[in-house]
């Protein structure tokens, strides 16, 4: 029986590049009743958020057959607020295909993506797609892969002829020396020898491969030192070797409509990604111990869920990945997280927007459960005879917040709606900000927040308004003051007394709020000194200026007086807050303002702009440092001038900046800024009085 030939990889790419269509080029070729009509991607891009869009929004893995080899293709967002999609697909990948425009370029356009991929550490291939477009240019696509990826690419492929219309004829395999020549019929091709006039240029090509592939690898390279010839088996060893360790990246060519390249590409996918049997898998038992298992059909059953989604009709549907061992219906498996049991009744594999049951999976494989009731994306579904839990997705950035309310005040379906979407979506988050009272939903981007938006209105019947956040402003005092507060009340019978002198000081920024008692002689009994600090720390939440919370400084009790018969816990408590507020007036108070640190990493030629745009913001830019494909630039900006960066920043690079950012510190608010603040809050009613 011939072993079972399986991969499992992610296709990467930015938006445009083709990564959808290549994906459905592969199905024609596997099976041409599978492929949509003419090239749409709709089969894939089905939900109606994409189909609006017309680009993927979340991770479509797509399993098929071709020459008597099972792929499963994971095909991701090439969006950046869609990011952490293709991060957690490559997880659970064995090696990726890099999709790239010959029309677009690689210029600023697959940078993030590979430093993605890179992080990963996972072995790749590079396709040069769109080449039967009229502006469509392999070599200068091949130097925007080198100049902007800062990477060595070495072509696997040269395109015979380029661009519509029977322009593009066909390829030269540089592993075969073979050229193959296309007719009409998709994937269709006759081999023949290099034309002549290409064959100082496949010769060259073919030198900077053979060099790559020794380069990679010891024993070959000290045989070609030597001058002896490589042979075929070495050189592709090398090739896949060094894509392994990421040293450079090697390129094909494709079409995806005409079916050029298509099938070489699998052939490629195979021989130079590896295999599921070759990553070890590793995790933690259930005592947190680290634990090690062979990826092989016998070994004890583990996958990981990479997408979760929760349909009205169909009801929760987890996508997963086998690491090890083999799954069977009627199986009952565990979850390490909840350390809950369930039954697995029947198994499915997807077929574009449908699902096709089949009766078990193994080792690389994709495979569909439906209905469980604990799992969520990240989660280890294993063995319950022998758990192990694998490293969680790790989670993004979520550098975007909005403010949110439901319309018609239905806030509790709306929240029970939203915690829906995290369960499908765990680069999303709620919550409620405790200074300002505000429900945040919080994000990786501007489109990710649209596009939850309107998933909540289509799949829960859930409107919500957006509106930017109220910054947590906070008040402080840059001065000493001293105050009396007196409270006495006569109303017949027992009146109320409480009299206290409160001292205010201030301290380092993120002290907080610090009490001292320092009431000598008896001049407040001691069983009210508790009772004026409790009345101190209830006035601090809302400050003179603006009503926002008062911090960093020290309230010193130094004097007071009391009534054996009228005083009382509650009136030492109303006379510490009124000692405090009194004190604030002499104290100098300001405003205090949110801080955000702010990683920005674009190409250098946007570095100025940057720049620019950040000043215009008040941010004060730390440092500037290189990486690998671009400039860091590192900077502290008030959080009211960097909610809106995110559209803007895109706006300024032409999609290509990102950037993260999360709390750093307070400072003080510019005068004329805190005047505009304080006017709003008291025309709204945000300040109050001292008690009379």
């Amino acid at each position: 029986m011939a072993p079972r030939i399986a991969r499992t990889f992610s296709i990467l790419g930015a938006d445009g590049a083709g990564k959808t269509a290549l994906v459905e080029a592969f199905l024609r070729a596997s099976e041409a009743k599978r492929a949509s009509p003419e090239g749409s991607t709709s089969r894939l891009d089905a939900d109606p958020e994409e189909k609006k869009r017309n680009f993927t929004l979340t991770i479509h893995p797509e399993t098929f057959e071709e020459g008597g080899r099972i792929f499963h293709a994971l095909d991701t967002p090439g969006f950046a607020a869609f990011i952490n999609e293709a991060e957690w697909a490559l997880q659970v990948s064995d090696g990726a295909v890099l999709v790239v425009s010959a029309v677009d370029g690689a210029h600023n356009r697959a940078e993030r993506l590979f430093d993605v991929l890179a992080d990963s550490g996972r072995p790749a291939l590079a396709v040069v797609g769109r080449l039967d477009h009229d502006q469509a240019d392999f070599r200068r696509t091949l130097a925007d892969l080198e100049n902007s990826l800062k990477v060595k690419s070495v072509p696997l492929q040269i395109p015979i002829g380029a661009g519509a219309a029977g322009g593009l004829k066909g390829l030269v395999d540089l592993l075969s020396m073979k050229a193959h020549l296309y007719d009409r019929t998709f994937g269709k091709y006759a081999e023949a020898d290099v034309p002549d006039d290409m064959k100082a240029e496949v010769a060259a090509a073919r030198t900077v491969l053979v060099e790559a592939a020794a380069e990679s690898d010891d024993e070959l390279l000290g045989k070609y030192l030597e001058g002896t010839a490589l042979t075929a088996e070495e050189i592709e060893r090398g090739l896949a070797s060094g894509a392994a360790q990421q040293k450079f990246l090697p390129v094909a060519i494709v079409a995806a409509k005409p079916g050029i390249g298509v099938r070489e590409l699998l052939d490629l996918v195979v021989r130079l990604l590896p295999a599921p049997e070759a990553r070890l898998v590793k995790g933690v038992d259930l005592h947190g111990a680290p634990i090690e298992r062979r990826p092989e059909a016998g070994a004890p059953f583990c996958a990981q869920v990479f997408r979760t989604t929760i349909d009205h009709f169909a009801g929760r549907v987890d996508y997963l990945r086998v690491l090890s061992g083999t799954l069977k219906a009627e199986t009952t498996v565990m979850n390490p997280r909840t350390r809950s049991e369930e039954r697995v009744s029947r198994l499915f594999r997807t077929d574009g927007a449908q699902q096709v049951e089949i009766p078990s999976a193994g080792p690389g494989d994709v495979v569909v459960l439906l209905k469980l009731k604990d799992a969520r994306t990240g989660d280890t579904i294993c063995d319950k005879d022998a758990p192990i839990a694998l490293p969680d997705f790790r989670q993004p950035n979520r550098p975007v917040a909005y403010a949110i309310q439901a319309k018609g005040g239905a806030d509790d379906k709306a929240a029970a709606a939203i915690h829906k979407l995290i369960e499908e979506d765990p680069s999303l988050e709620l919550e409620r900000n405790p200074d300002t009272g505000e429900f945040l939903l919080k994000a990786v981007g501007q489109a990710h927040i649209e596009v939850t938006v309107e998933r909540l209105k289509r799949k829960h019947s859930v409107e919500i308004q957006l509106a930017v956040p109220t910054p947590a402003y906070l008040e402080t005092i840059t001065a000493s003051s001293k105050a009396q507060g007196k409270f006495k009340r006569q109303t017949g019978g027992h009146g109320q007394y409480g009299d206290c002198h409160v001292e205010l000081y201030p301290m380092p920024r993120g002290s907080g709020f610090e009490f001292e008692d320092a009431i000598v002689g008896g001049a407040i009994p001691r069983q009210f000194i508790p009772s004026v600090e409790k009345g101190i720390r209830g006035a601090i939440g809302s400050g003179p200026l603006a009503g926002y919370p008062v911090v960093d400084f020290k309230a010193k009790l130094v004097f007071g007086s009391y009534h054996d018969v009228d005083s009382s816990d509650m009136a030492f408590q109303i006379a510490g807050s009124m000692g405090f507020k009194k004190a604030m007036e002499g104290a100098r108070p300001i405003l205090l303002e949110p801080v955000m640190k702010l990683d920005v990493r674009v190409p250098e030629e946007y570095v100025g702009a940057v720049m620019g745009d950040l000043n215009s913001r008040r941010a004060k830019v730390q440092g500037m440092e290189p990486a690998a494909r671009g400039v860091v630039i590192r900077a502290l900006c008030p959080h009211a001038e960097a909610m809106t960066y995110d559209a803007d920043l895109r706006s300024l690079t032409q999609g290509v900046g990102y950037f993260t950012m999360e709390p750093s510190h307070y400072d003080p608010v510019p005068p004329y800024s805190a005047q505009k603040i304080i006017e709003k809050r008291r025309a709204e009613g945000k300040v109050k009085g001292v008690e009379e």
